[in-house]
Protein backbone atom coordinates (compact mmCIF):
# COMPACT_ATOMS: atom_id res chain seq x y z
CA UNK A 1 0.00 0.00 0.00
CA UNK A 2 1.02 3.30 -0.96
CA UNK A 3 0.98 6.48 0.93
CA UNK A 4 -1.35 9.80 -1.09
CA UNK A 5 -0.22 7.63 -4.34
CA UNK A 6 -2.74 9.36 -7.05
CA UNK A 7 -4.33 7.95 -10.11
CA UNK A 8 -1.84 9.95 -12.36
CA UNK A 9 1.33 9.08 -9.88
CA UNK A 10 2.08 6.19 -11.99
CA UNK A 11 3.58 5.98 -15.16
CA UNK A 12 0.99 3.53 -16.16
CA UNK A 13 -1.84 6.12 -16.15
CA UNK A 14 0.43 9.38 -16.84
CA UNK A 15 2.95 8.62 -18.91
CA UNK A 16 5.65 10.66 -17.22
CA UNK A 17 7.10 11.15 -14.13
CA UNK A 18 7.85 9.95 -11.86
CA UNK A 19 8.85 6.37 -13.76
CA UNK A 20 7.40 3.50 -12.11
CA UNK A 21 8.46 0.67 -13.93
CA UNK A 22 7.96 -2.51 -11.85
CA UNK A 23 3.72 -1.00 -10.97
CA UNK A 24 3.83 -0.97 -14.84
CA UNK A 25 5.14 -4.32 -15.08
CA UNK A 26 2.73 -5.53 -11.90
CA UNK A 27 -0.60 -4.18 -14.12
CA UNK A 28 1.32 -6.23 -17.75
CA UNK A 29 1.39 -9.04 -15.49
CA UNK A 30 -1.66 -8.93 -13.78
CA UNK A 31 -5.45 -7.37 -13.16
CA UNK A 32 -5.82 -3.92 -13.33
CA UNK A 33 -8.71 -2.36 -11.33
CA UNK A 34 -9.61 0.89 -12.53
CA UNK A 35 -12.70 1.86 -10.54
CA UNK A 36 -10.98 0.50 -7.19
CA UNK A 37 -12.12 3.03 -4.35
CA UNK A 38 -10.19 4.00 -1.73
CA UNK A 39 -11.45 6.40 1.32
CA UNK A 40 -10.38 10.27 1.11
CA UNK A 41 -8.22 9.76 3.67
CA UNK A 42 -5.72 6.88 5.13
CA UNK A 43 -7.11 5.96 8.52
CA UNK A 44 -10.48 5.49 6.96
CA UNK A 45 -9.06 3.08 4.46
CA UNK A 46 -6.95 1.09 6.70
CA UNK A 47 -10.30 0.38 8.97
CA UNK A 48 -12.01 -0.21 6.05
CA UNK A 49 -9.41 -3.15 4.63
CA UNK A 50 -9.32 -4.62 8.09
CA UNK A 51 -12.59 -5.00 9.05
CA UNK A 52 -14.80 -5.27 5.43
CA UNK A 53 -17.02 -2.22 6.95
CA UNK A 54 -17.49 1.49 6.05
CA UNK A 55 -15.17 3.13 8.73
CA UNK A 56 -17.94 5.90 9.43
CA UNK A 57 -19.49 2.67 11.64
CA UNK A 58 -16.54 2.81 13.52
CA UNK A 59 -16.03 6.95 14.02
CA UNK A 60 -13.43 6.50 11.81
CA UNK A 61 -13.66 9.13 9.32
CA UNK A 62 -10.71 11.18 9.77
CA UNK A 63 -6.83 10.93 9.83
CA UNK A 64 -6.75 9.82 13.35
CA UNK A 65 -4.41 11.89 16.10
CA UNK A 66 -1.90 10.71 18.19
CA UNK A 67 -4.43 9.99 21.14
CA UNK A 68 -7.60 8.83 19.08
CA UNK A 69 -8.89 5.15 20.43
CA UNK A 70 -9.63 4.58 16.60
CA UNK A 71 -10.24 0.54 15.82
CA UNK A 72 -12.15 -0.84 18.35
CA UNK A 73 -10.82 -3.68 20.29
CA UNK A 74 -11.71 -7.24 19.59
CA UNK A 75 -13.10 -6.82 16.24
CA UNK A 76 -12.51 -9.50 13.74
CA UNK A 77 -10.39 -8.32 11.00
CA UNK A 78 -8.95 -9.64 8.37
CA UNK A 79 -5.86 -10.62 9.95
CA UNK A 80 -6.92 -12.11 12.51
CA UNK A 81 -9.05 -14.34 10.15
CA UNK A 82 -6.53 -15.99 8.42
CA UNK A 83 -4.44 -16.15 11.51
CA UNK A 84 -7.13 -18.40 13.13
CA UNK A 85 -6.70 -19.89 9.83
CA UNK A 86 -2.98 -21.01 10.37
CA UNK A 87 -1.37 -18.06 8.55
CA UNK A 88 1.47 -16.08 9.31
CA UNK A 89 0.30 -12.47 9.73
CA UNK A 90 2.72 -9.27 9.75
CA UNK A 91 2.35 -5.83 9.19
CA UNK A 92 5.37 -3.64 8.04
CA UNK A 93 5.24 -0.24 8.16
CA UNK A 94 2.22 1.98 8.61
CA UNK A 95 -0.54 1.79 11.19
CA UNK A 96 -2.32 4.68 11.90
CA UNK A 97 -5.43 3.04 13.68
CA UNK A 98 -5.27 4.60 17.08
CA UNK A 99 -4.07 3.00 20.32
CA UNK A 100 -7.48 1.10 20.91
CA UNK A 101 -6.27 -2.01 19.48
CA UNK A 102 -2.91 -2.10 18.16
CA UNK A 103 -1.50 -4.26 15.21
CA UNK A 104 -0.79 -7.14 18.02
CA UNK A 105 -4.46 -7.05 19.00
CA UNK A 106 -5.43 -6.71 16.17
CA UNK A 107 -4.37 -10.21 13.83
CA UNK A 108 -0.74 -9.54 13.33
CA UNK A 109 1.58 -11.73 14.96
CA UNK A 110 4.54 -8.87 14.24
CA UNK A 111 4.76 -5.73 13.28
CA UNK A 112 7.91 -3.47 12.55
CA UNK A 113 7.03 0.24 11.49
CA UNK A 114 5.56 3.33 12.81
CA UNK A 115 2.25 4.20 14.59
CA UNK A 116 1.10 7.83 13.37
CA UNK A 117 0.44 9.72 10.30
CA UNK A 118 3.36 10.27 9.02
CA UNK A 119 7.35 10.33 9.58
CA UNK A 120 10.53 11.41 9.08
CA UNK A 121 12.18 9.63 5.79
CA UNK A 122 15.45 9.52 7.55
CA UNK A 123 15.25 10.42 11.11
CA UNK A 124 11.92 8.09 12.01
CA UNK A 125 10.20 11.04 13.84
CA UNK A 126 6.75 12.07 13.75
CA UNK A 127 5.21 15.59 13.62
CA UNK A 128 6.41 15.89 17.32
CA UNK A 129 10.09 15.19 16.95
CA UNK A 130 9.71 12.09 18.73
CA UNK A 131 10.99 8.64 17.26
CA UNK A 132 7.90 7.09 16.27
CA UNK A 133 9.49 3.51 14.85
CA UNK A 134 9.01 0.19 16.82
CA UNK A 135 9.46 -3.83 16.10
CA UNK A 136 6.21 -5.15 18.27
CA UNK A 137 5.82 -2.26 20.13
CA UNK A 138 9.53 -1.64 21.32
CA UNK A 139 10.89 1.55 20.10
CA UNK A 140 14.08 1.44 17.62
CA UNK A 141 16.52 4.28 16.86
CA UNK A 142 18.23 2.87 13.49
CA UNK A 143 19.54 4.18 10.98
CA UNK A 144 17.82 4.38 6.64
CA UNK A 145 15.18 5.43 4.40
CA UNK A 146 12.28 4.65 5.74
CA UNK A 147 10.82 3.06 2.13
CA UNK A 148 14.13 0.69 2.17
CA UNK A 149 14.31 -0.36 5.40
CA UNK A 150 10.39 -1.54 5.41
CA UNK A 151 10.96 -3.68 1.90
CA UNK A 152 14.31 -5.10 3.57
CA UNK A 153 11.92 -6.19 6.20
CA UNK A 154 9.12 -7.38 4.06
CA UNK A 155 12.22 -9.27 2.32
CA UNK A 156 13.27 -10.80 5.49
CA UNK A 157 10.00 -12.08 6.13
CA UNK A 158 9.37 -13.73 3.30
CA UNK A 159 12.54 -15.54 3.81
CA UNK A 160 12.67 -16.38 6.85
CA UNK A 161 8.90 -17.58 7.31
CA UNK A 162 7.92 -20.73 8.05
CA UNK A 163 7.28 -22.46 4.40
CA UNK A 164 4.89 -25.25 5.99
CA UNK A 165 2.50 -22.47 6.47
CA UNK A 166 0.43 -19.72 4.52
CA UNK A 167 1.39 -15.78 5.21
CA UNK A 168 -0.25 -12.55 4.62
CA UNK A 169 2.28 -9.60 4.38
CA UNK A 170 0.82 -6.10 4.46
CA UNK A 171 3.34 -3.70 3.50
CA UNK A 172 2.27 -0.32 4.27
CA UNK A 173 5.04 2.65 2.85
CA UNK A 174 5.15 6.04 3.35
CA UNK A 175 5.84 7.29 0.43
CA UNK A 176 5.15 9.45 -0.63
CA UNK A 177 3.22 11.30 2.05
CA UNK A 178 4.13 14.34 3.81
CA UNK A 179 7.49 15.33 4.79
CA UNK A 180 8.59 14.57 1.35
CA UNK A 181 12.34 13.09 1.10
CA UNK A 182 14.32 11.40 -1.22
CA UNK A 183 17.90 9.34 -1.61
CA UNK A 184 20.51 10.83 -3.89
CA UNK A 185 20.48 8.63 -6.38
CA UNK A 186 16.65 8.91 -6.72
CA UNK A 187 16.59 12.85 -6.51
CA UNK A 188 19.14 12.40 -9.40
CA UNK A 189 17.07 11.25 -11.75
CA UNK A 190 14.85 14.24 -11.69
CA UNK A 191 17.32 16.71 -11.55
CA UNK A 192 15.52 18.84 -13.79
CA UNK A 193 12.49 19.84 -11.98
CA UNK A 194 11.94 22.24 -9.29
CA UNK A 195 12.99 21.08 -6.02
CA UNK A 196 9.37 19.87 -4.17
CA UNK A 197 8.74 18.26 -7.77
CA UNK A 198 11.94 16.16 -7.88
CA UNK A 199 11.40 15.44 -3.67
CA UNK A 200 8.23 13.88 -4.69
CA UNK A 201 9.01 12.30 -8.18
CA UNK A 202 12.32 10.55 -6.50
CA UNK A 203 10.08 9.60 -3.21
CA UNK A 204 8.01 7.63 -5.39
CA UNK A 205 10.83 6.42 -7.59
CA UNK A 206 12.30 4.49 -4.84
CA UNK A 207 8.98 3.41 -3.52
CA UNK A 208 8.84 1.70 -6.80
CA UNK A 209 12.35 0.09 -6.51
CA UNK A 210 11.27 -1.15 -3.29
CA UNK A 211 8.15 -2.81 -4.82
CA UNK A 212 10.06 -4.25 -7.37
CA UNK A 213 12.24 -5.50 -4.70
CA UNK A 214 9.76 -7.29 -2.53
CA UNK A 215 8.22 -9.02 -5.79
CA UNK A 216 11.46 -10.28 -7.42
CA UNK A 217 12.33 -12.14 -3.52
CA UNK A 218 8.96 -13.71 -3.99
CA UNK A 219 10.14 -14.94 -7.07
CA UNK A 220 13.31 -15.96 -6.26
CA UNK A 221 11.80 -18.10 -3.30
CA UNK A 222 9.62 -19.63 -5.78
CA UNK A 223 6.43 -17.89 -4.59
CA UNK A 224 4.86 -16.28 -7.58
CA UNK A 225 2.55 -19.01 -8.52
CA UNK A 226 1.03 -19.48 -4.71
CA UNK A 227 0.64 -15.91 -4.10
CA UNK A 228 -1.76 -13.25 -4.39
CA UNK A 229 0.31 -9.63 -4.71
CA UNK A 230 -2.59 -6.69 -4.25
CA UNK A 231 -0.89 -3.14 -4.87
CA UNK A 232 -2.82 -0.34 -4.28
CA UNK A 233 -2.90 3.74 -2.77
CA UNK A 234 -4.71 4.62 0.48
CA UNK A 235 -6.07 7.77 -1.03
CA UNK A 236 -5.65 10.05 -3.51
CA UNK A 237 -2.89 12.66 -3.61
CA UNK A 238 -1.96 15.49 -1.28
CA UNK A 239 -0.96 18.67 -3.33
CA UNK A 240 2.28 16.86 -4.34
CA UNK A 241 1.12 14.35 -6.32
CA UNK A 242 -1.87 14.22 -9.66
CA UNK A 243 -5.25 12.72 -9.84
CA UNK A 244 -4.99 13.74 -13.50
CA UNK A 245 -7.94 13.15 -15.00
CA UNK A 246 -9.79 13.43 -12.21
CA UNK A 247 -11.31 16.39 -10.02
CA UNK A 248 -10.36 16.68 -6.35
CA UNK A 249 -7.77 15.40 -4.41
CA UNK A 250 -6.91 13.77 -1.10
CA UNK A 251 -9.54 14.69 1.63
CA UNK A 252 -12.38 15.09 -0.95
CA UNK A 253 -15.08 12.50 -2.57
CA UNK A 254 -14.77 13.42 -5.95
CA UNK A 255 -13.08 10.72 -8.01
CA UNK A 256 -9.56 12.12 -7.56
CA UNK A 257 -9.98 11.40 -4.10
CA UNK A 258 -11.12 8.31 -4.33
CA UNK A 259 -10.22 6.61 -7.29
CA UNK A 260 -6.51 5.36 -6.71
CA UNK A 261 -4.17 2.93 -8.26
CA UNK A 262 -4.65 -0.71 -7.89
CA UNK A 263 -3.61 -3.66 -9.52
CA UNK A 264 -3.91 -7.89 -8.68
CA UNK A 265 -1.93 -10.88 -9.83
CA UNK A 266 -1.66 -14.15 -9.06
CA UNK A 267 -0.20 -16.07 -12.22
CA UNK A 268 -2.89 -18.96 -13.07
CA UNK A 269 -5.48 -17.41 -11.17
CA UNK A 270 -5.93 -14.08 -12.38
CA UNK A 271 -5.66 -13.61 -16.21
CA UNK A 272 -2.21 -11.32 -16.95
CA UNK A 273 -2.40 -7.54 -19.00
CA UNK A 274 -5.80 -7.15 -18.43
CA UNK A 275 -8.66 -4.67 -16.91
CA UNK A 276 -11.58 -4.34 -14.91
CA UNK A 277 -14.19 -1.15 -14.84
CA UNK A 278 -16.16 -3.27 -12.32
CA UNK A 279 -16.09 -1.11 -8.77
CA UNK A 280 -14.67 -2.57 -6.20
CA UNK A 281 -14.29 -0.59 -2.54
CA UNK A 282 -11.88 -0.98 0.07
CA UNK A 283 -13.93 -2.41 2.68
CA UNK A 284 -13.97 -5.70 0.18
CA UNK A 285 -10.68 -6.58 0.96
CA UNK A 286 -11.88 -8.61 3.94
CA UNK A 287 -14.70 -11.25 2.23
CA UNK A 288 -12.78 -10.83 -1.30
CA UNK A 289 -9.28 -12.09 0.18
CA UNK A 290 -10.58 -14.56 3.01
CA UNK A 291 -12.60 -16.33 -0.18
CA UNK A 292 -8.97 -16.50 -2.61
CA UNK A 293 -7.50 -17.86 0.45
CA UNK A 294 -10.35 -20.40 1.12
CA UNK A 295 -10.82 -19.22 4.29
CA UNK A 296 -14.43 -18.55 6.40
CA UNK A 297 -15.64 -15.33 7.36
CA UNK A 298 -16.05 -14.87 11.22
CA UNK A 299 -20.36 -15.22 11.84
CA UNK A 300 -22.13 -12.30 13.77
CA UNK A 301 -20.52 -9.25 12.82
CA UNK A 302 -21.77 -6.79 9.94
CA UNK A 303 -20.17 -6.59 6.54
CA UNK A 304 -20.74 -3.59 3.92
CA UNK A 305 -18.34 -5.04 1.68
CA UNK A 306 -18.83 -7.73 -0.76
CA UNK A 307 -17.22 -10.81 -2.58
CA UNK A 308 -15.79 -9.87 -5.62
CA UNK A 309 -13.28 -12.90 -5.92
CA UNK A 310 -15.41 -14.54 -8.76
CA UNK A 311 -15.81 -12.27 -10.38
CA UNK A 312 -12.22 -11.15 -10.68
CA UNK A 313 -11.14 -14.23 -11.39
CA UNK A 314 -13.56 -14.24 -14.30
CA UNK A 315 -13.19 -10.86 -14.83
CA UNK A 316 -16.65 -10.81 -16.78
CA UNK A 317 -18.75 -7.44 -16.27
CA UNK A 318 -21.33 -7.90 -13.95
CA UNK A 319 -21.47 -4.83 -12.15
CA UNK A 320 -22.69 -4.54 -8.79
CA UNK A 321 -25.38 -2.47 -7.62
CA UNK A 322 -25.58 0.54 -5.66
CA UNK A 323 -22.80 1.22 -3.43
CA UNK A 324 -21.80 3.70 -0.39
CA UNK A 325 -18.27 5.52 0.17
CA UNK A 326 -19.13 6.87 3.44
CA UNK A 327 -16.32 9.43 5.49
CA UNK A 328 -17.58 13.27 6.36
CA UNK A 329 -19.27 13.71 3.02
CA UNK A 330 -21.02 10.65 1.69
CA UNK A 331 -21.12 9.02 -2.10
CA UNK A 332 -24.34 6.83 -3.67
CA UNK A 333 -22.81 5.11 -6.74
CA UNK A 334 -25.75 3.64 -9.14
CA UNK A 335 -24.29 2.44 -12.59
CA UNK A 336 -23.15 5.71 -14.39
CA UNK A 337 -24.45 8.05 -11.61
CA UNK A 338 -22.74 9.37 -8.38
CA UNK A 339 -24.71 11.28 -5.84
CA UNK A 340 -22.42 13.28 -3.32
CA UNK A 341 -24.30 14.10 -0.59
CA UNK A 342 -21.87 16.96 1.43
CA UNK A 343 -21.91 16.91 5.34
CA UNK A 344 -24.02 20.34 5.01
CA UNK A 345 -26.68 18.18 3.41
CA UNK A 346 -26.06 20.06 -0.22
CA UNK A 347 -25.64 17.15 -2.88
CA UNK A 348 -24.27 16.91 -6.33
CA UNK A 349 -24.66 14.47 -8.61
CA UNK A 350 -22.34 13.65 -11.53
CA UNK A 351 -22.44 11.22 -14.45
CA UNK A 352 -19.23 9.81 -14.32
CA UNK A 353 -18.67 7.87 -17.64
CA UNK A 354 -19.21 10.69 -19.43
CA UNK A 355 -18.13 13.33 -17.35
CA UNK A 356 -15.09 11.39 -15.16
CA UNK A 357 -13.87 14.35 -14.66
CA UNK A 358 -16.97 15.85 -12.62
CA UNK A 359 -17.24 18.86 -14.40
CA UNK A 360 -21.13 18.74 -14.91
CA UNK A 361 -23.09 18.91 -11.38
CA UNK A 362 -26.42 17.60 -13.21
CA UNK A 363 -28.71 17.65 -9.72
CA UNK A 364 -30.76 20.31 -11.16
CA UNK A 365 -30.99 18.85 -15.02
CA UNK A 366 -31.81 15.31 -13.77
CA UNK A 367 -33.85 15.48 -11.27
CA UNK A 368 -35.48 12.07 -11.26
CA UNK A 369 -32.59 10.27 -11.20
CA UNK A 370 -31.33 12.55 -8.20
CA UNK A 371 -34.62 12.09 -6.32
CA UNK A 372 -34.58 8.42 -7.18
CA UNK A 373 -30.43 8.29 -5.87
CA UNK A 374 -31.61 10.22 -2.74
CA UNK A 375 -34.12 8.05 -1.54
CA UNK A 376 -31.82 5.58 -2.13
CA UNK A 377 -28.88 6.95 0.16
CA UNK A 378 -31.12 7.64 2.79
CA UNK A 379 -31.96 4.29 3.32
CA UNK A 380 -28.93 2.89 2.78
CA UNK A 381 -27.67 5.18 5.24
CA UNK A 382 -30.38 4.11 8.09
CA UNK A 383 -28.35 3.28 10.97
CA UNK A 384 -25.11 5.31 10.10
CA UNK A 385 -23.43 7.79 12.67
CA UNK A 386 -23.14 11.31 11.79
CA UNK A 387 -19.67 12.13 9.94
CA UNK A 388 -19.11 15.43 11.90
CA UNK A 389 -18.33 18.68 10.62
CA UNK A 390 -16.74 19.69 7.37
CA UNK A 391 -12.78 20.45 8.07
CA UNK A 392 -11.13 23.65 7.38
CA UNK A 393 -10.98 24.12 3.73
CA UNK A 394 -7.44 24.01 2.74
CA UNK A 395 -5.56 25.99 -0.34
CA UNK A 396 -6.79 25.03 -3.59
CA UNK A 397 -4.64 21.96 -5.19
CA UNK A 398 -2.85 22.55 -8.63
CA UNK A 399 -3.72 19.69 -11.16
CA UNK A 400 -1.53 18.22 -13.64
Amino acid sequence: MADDLGWGDVSLHDGGVPSTPNIDCLASEGLELRRYYAYPLCSPTRAALLTGQIPRRLGIVRALGPRDPGLPANLPTLPRTLQSAGYQTHLVGKWHLGSASPPLMSGFDHHYGFMAAEIDYFAHTNRMGRIDWQRDGTTLDEAGYSTHLLADEAVRILAERDPARPFYLQVAFNAPHFPLAAPEWNLAKYSSLRDRAALFAGAVDALDEAIGQILETVDQLGLRESTLVVFASDNGPDRNGSCHPFRGGKSTMYEGGLRVPCVLRWPGRLSGGTSSEDPVTAHDWFPTLAAAAGVELPGGFPLDGVNVWPRLMRNSRNERGPFLMVSIDSALYDGRWKLIEWANGSRSLFDIVSDPGESRDRLATEVEIADRLTRQLQEMQKGMPAGGTVPPAGRPRRMR
